[in-house]
């Protein structure tokens, strides 16, 4: 970024690419990398609803995250109490949001089974992007003509966010990096509908989002001391939609 703003270039992101790729001695000047580990959870204890944790998560929680800056300087100790508590039991992780930048333009990309080792010279490849989240993934994925659905332990989701620039120019660019790599599966999506809108059309008025709470939607069970979704799984553990992939019956 200069003083006359973004200048996102994809000639010099292909520079950068292939250095990375094909010069070893190539040592990139690129931003430090924060990285949050989700499964290092330092307290394995599950909170029920009578717990002070639980309360503060749907206290300070609801469909949107909040605004920590907000509270600062603010004499809503009773909150901020509850938010330094969550920070430091690692049940909240804080992240700045985007705000005034003038990007035009959020890209997603699903790498959903790749080899291990690539992992980290496409995270430092896409490091080359002032705005960059990158989630580690495992689960399943299926394409229209695979027998069933394949399993997959190692893959990336990468969020990019653009300025108003030769967009397909990157696209073309990041096609060739996949192409090398011999990632043969991936999807790219852009232009997607805004979910605010799509909410409208199906609910109409979205008031009732002003109290709804996706922490509640879930059943406490008191004799497990678990939570249970009611609405994916019976009591019995057993899907309550059908998968979405029909398997042939023998």
């Amino acid at each position: 970024m200069t003083g006359e703003g973004w200048n996102y270039s994809p000639i010099r992101f292909k520079s950068y690419m292939q250095n990375v790729l094909f010069n070893p001695a190539y040592e990139a000047n690129i931003s430090e990398i924060r990285e949050f580990d989700l499964n290092e959870i330092s307290d394995p204890s599950i909170y029920g609803p009578d717990t002070q944790e639980y309360d503060a998560l749907t206290h300070i929680y609801n469909t949107h995250s909040i605004d920590i800056k907000s509270y600062l300087g603010t004499r809503n100790f009773t909150a901020i109490n509850k938010i330094i508590e969550l920070l430091k039991k690692k049940l909240i992780f804080p992240y700045l949001s985007l705000k005034n930048l003038d990007f035009q333009d959020k890209i997603s990309i699903i790498l959903p089974d790749i080899k291990q080792e690539f992992n980290e010279k496409i995270i430092k490849i896409f490091s080359f992007f002032n705005v960059c989240r990158i989630y580690e993934i495992e689960g399943e994925f299926f394409i229209y003509g695979f027998q069933k659905a394949r399993s997959f332990e190692n893959g990336l989701m990468i969020n990019l966010w653009f300025p108003k620039c030769e967009l397909n120019e990157f696209l073309n660019v990041f096609g060739l990096l996949f192409e090398y790599l011999e990632i043969k599966h991936y999807v790219i999506l852009t232009d997607l509908v805004n979910g605010k809108n799509l909410l409208k059309s199906v609910y109409g008025n979205l008031n009732f989002l002003k109290d709804y709470n996706p922490l509640k939607n879930l059943l406490w069970d008191n004799k497990n001391k678990i939570w249970m979704n009611h609405k994916l799984f019976t009591r019995k553990d057993e899907p309550i939609y059908r998968d979405l992939i029909l398997k042939e019956v023998e």
